[in-house]
């Protein structure tokens, strides 16, 4: 989605979505008003993390399969 990022952005960024799922996972765990486990919302939340992180840093139109070389005549 955000196309080639270096390693560097690209590991802060999944880091980054882990940590926001996971928060939102622990803090829909912790209200009392869903009948959630707090041990549910922890997996739920890296479970989605994990899927955002992945969608952010695939590159989507990547070209599958190798270019044809060009051969030069002398």
């Amino acid at each position: 989605m955000l196309g080639p990022l270096p390693a560097l952005h690209r590991y802060l960024l999944v880091v980054a979505a882990l940590v926001v799922c996971v928060g939102i996972g622990l803090w829909f765990g912790a209200v009392p008003e869903l009948p959630l486990n707090l041990r549910v919302g922890l997996v739920a939340g890296a479970a989605a993390g994990a899927a955002a992180a992945f969608v952010l840093v695939h590159d989507f139109h990547q070209q599958q399969g190798r270019a044809a070389r060009a051969r030069r005549r002398h």
